[in-house]
């Protein structure tokens, strides 16, 4: 099946999707993204995503004439036209075309992109796990808003491949973990689930939102508060969790082994019943 994307009102190919070099996505990351999966060719959680979508573009004050029922109808319809087993669509809306200059434009429309791909198969890494690395957390101050601007992400995630890791997690100077470069970060200690709380240091996740309902429907102990360095180096059982991934166990950290259990395996089927049902 082709790739095809959506570009200010008109669908066609990927490849033949374009936006000017001045938009102010490109020149300033002035722009926010979202990213929806599907489970039996549905979208999941989509209410969650488009609330969040619409966070963002209130917190970075762009003006918009989106509304929640315009953009399910558009996503239903690239599912559709993709004819994907399982898709994944990506949503971005910049602040669109001005000429080069840091202060917002008095006015200016809104650019909508979406591309619409098969959904990748992650199986083998939640089966088989990940290493990760802590690498210092450098970011700006609003990360609960979904920006374009990964800089930091990307740079952290090299990071990790030169170290022969999997990924990278960002741990501030008094040693308190965040997230990872696209993933939220859980750990089983004595027990209990435990997550970073939300708040500007974090992206929260729909998975993450998910996955606590998923860990108190099956008897497990679960709470969002600060969690170490110290404490993810001695967890029973640590893991990620993101759209296209879901859960994924981490194996070590720095080097250092992490246990494995069944605790994450429980939480993941449960996890996977609210899929399976919607």
């Amino acid at each position: 099946m082709p790739e095809i994307a959506y570009v200010n009102g008109k669908f066609l190919p990927l490849e033949q999707a374009t936006v000017s070099v001045e938009d102010r996505g490109y020149q300033f990351a002035d722009a926010v993204y979202e990213v929806v999966r599907t489970y039996r060719g549905r979208p999941f959680g989509l209410d969650e995503h488009l609330a969040r979508l619409f966070r963002s573009l209130a917190a970075i004050q762009l003006e918009h004439h989106l509304d929640d029922g315009q953009l399910k109808s558009l996503i239903n319809e690239a599912i559709q036209r993709g004819g994907f087993p399982e898709t994944l669509v990506y949503i971005q809306i910049s602040r669109g075309v001005a000429k080069r200059h840091r202060g917002v434009p008095d006015s200016y429309e809104p650019v909508f992109v979406m591309t619409v791909r098969e959904l990748p198969d992650t199986r083998h890494i939640r089966e088989h796990g990940i290493t990760i690395v802590t690498v210092p957390d450098n970011r700006w101050g609003r990360c609960d808003i979904k920006s374009v601007g990964l800089l930091p992400n990307v740079l952290a995630y090299q990071t990790a491949h030169q170290a022969g890791a999997n990924d990278a997690v960002f741990v501030e100077a008094d040693g308190t973990i965040n997230e990872a470069t696209a993933a939220n970060i859980f750990i089983i200690h004595r027990g209990r689930l435990l997550t970073p709380p939300e708040g500007p240091k974090i992206l929260s996740g729909i998975t993450r939102g998910n996955i606590l309902d998923a860990a108190r429907a099956a008897g497990i102990p679960a709470a969002e508060r600060r969690i170490t360095r110290t404490e993810l180096l001695c967890a029973d059982e640590a893991f990620l969790s993101s759209t296209t991934a879901e859960v994924v166990p981490i194996l070590s950290v720095d080097g250092q082994k992490i246990g494995t259990g069944s605790l994450s395996l429980r939480i993941y089927e449960q996890f996977t019943k609210k899929f399976s049902s919607a």
